[in-house]
């Protein structure tokens, strides 16, 4: 499955809902999850999710994983850091 905007944004939309936290994950979190940052880890997000930026191959591989059930490496409690 292409990784599109409108895919990027629902997947916010089912993990925040999957781990557990009763909303979208928030940009930042997303980007925490896939390893971007430290500083703004939500930039690539917003770019992936307004077009600006095509999604990395390696970032739509772990989306895909965590949509199937995988957690991130940083585990849930690491997106809030």
């Amino acid at each position: 499955m292409t990784m599109t905007p409108e895919r990027i944004r629902t997947a916010r939309t089912a993990l925040g809902i999957r781990w557990g936290l009763g909303r979208d994950l928030r940009r930042a979190e997303l980007g925490r999850a896939l390893g971007f940052g430290p500083l703004d880890p939500g930039k690539p997000i917003r770019a992936y999710e307004t077009g600006s930026a095509s999604v990395h191959p390696c970032a739509a591989v772990a989306l895909e994983m965590m949509l199937a059930g995988a957690l991130p490496p940083c585990g849930l409690d690491g997106l809030g850091k």
